[in-house]
């Protein structure tokens, strides 16, 4: 269904009486043609209250119409040439084609208001994108340029593109911390100094890591040399007499076995002759001895000289 003239005709009032309330002009998937674009274009002829014109979505086609034969995208861009209001124009999903995009192309070499086009699946082809690139040589204030879906087969110029676009981003951050110095101050540089200090926490984070890695590693070097300390006196001791355990001392050669058993058979034997000399009935013993020995005289000589060895004992 049309966006029909009753439901346009208020809106184009308040556009064309530059009404303050309507700043954003939203227009998308109305099935506004070529003829309505020609209507709102002059609408816009002197108005300064609008910023935003979104007209994605529609039928807004290359064509021939329009005022000197521009096309109705054509005299749509003219009137926004001298605009310096609207910032944002978005004509996405429609049919404007290479020559859409010259006009669009001729659009930003005079302004210097808008930041932001969209002209996304618009069957825009690498000529209308060269043409945009060269335009973009003379403008310093877009910022994006919206070309998805289109036929630019030529990356060099893409690349081309987005390279300008980068120069008009930084440019514009530059323009704007000198408008706004106390912005720059509290706003712009506030993301930095958090990065410093993340940074710094960090880096303090790594270094109490390595300070403790460090102190870890001389604690295991100090035990590590305790142990082999420890372990090298208890060795010491074991062989010096034990130093873990009693002392113990240390256990003589023996002596030759055989020297000793002579000597002392040799002092018992004297020593048992020392003995029986030294006993008083000595001689008696021995007398009777020699008597039992020689036993030729039976019983009586036995008795005879058991009597003489008693009397000679008697009287000593």
């Amino acid at each position: 269904m049309l966006f029909s003239r009753s439901e346009l005709k208020p809106l184009l009032h308040q556009v064309a009486t530059n009404d303050p309330t309507l700043t954003s002009l939203h227009l998308c998937h109305k099935k506004i043609t070529n003829k309505q674009l020609l209507q709102i274009s002059d609408a816009l002829q002197s108005n300064t209250s609008v910023t935003e014109i979104w007209l994605t979505n529609n039928q807004i086609s290359d064509d021939s119409s329009g005022a000197g034969g521009a096309g109705s995208v054509g005299y749509f861009a003219s009137v926004l040439e001298s605009n310096t209001s609207v910032g944002e124009v978005y004509l996405g999903s429609n049919k404007i084609g290479a020559k859409g995009a010259s006009s669009i192309a001729n659009l930003l070499q005079h302004n210097n208001t808008i930041t932001d086009i969209g002209l996304d699946d618009n069957k825009i082809c690498d000529g209308g994108a060269k043409m945009m690139a060269d335009a973009l040589r003379h403008n310093d204030t877009l910022q994006t340029l919206k070309l998805q879906g289109n036929d630019i087969q030529t990356e060099r110029t893409l690349e081309s593109i987005n390279a300008l676009l980068k120069k008009n981003r930084e440019a514009a951050k530059r323009r704007f911390e000198e408008e706004h110095p106390e912005l720059k101050t509290h706003k712009l540089k506030k993301p930095e100094e958090k990065k410093k200090k993340k940074k710094s926490r960090s880096g303090d984070r790594k270094r109490s890591d390595d300070d403790k890695k460090k102190r870890s590693g001389d604690d295991k070097r100090e035990d590590g040399r305790r142990r082999s300390g420890d372990d090298k006196r208890g060795d010491d001791g074991r062989r010096s007499g034990g130093s873990d355990g009693p002392s113990r001392k240390p256990q003589s050669a023996p002596r030759n076995g055989g020297d000793d058993n002579d000597a002392t058979k040799n002092f018992l034997t004297d020593r048992k002759k020392t003995v029986e000399e030294s006993k008083p009935n000595s001689g008696l013993a021995s007398k009777l001895k020699t008597g039992l020995k020689l036993g030729g005289g039976g019983k009586e000589d036995a008795a005879e000289v058991k009597r003489k060895g008693m009397k000679s004992a008697a009287f000593v």
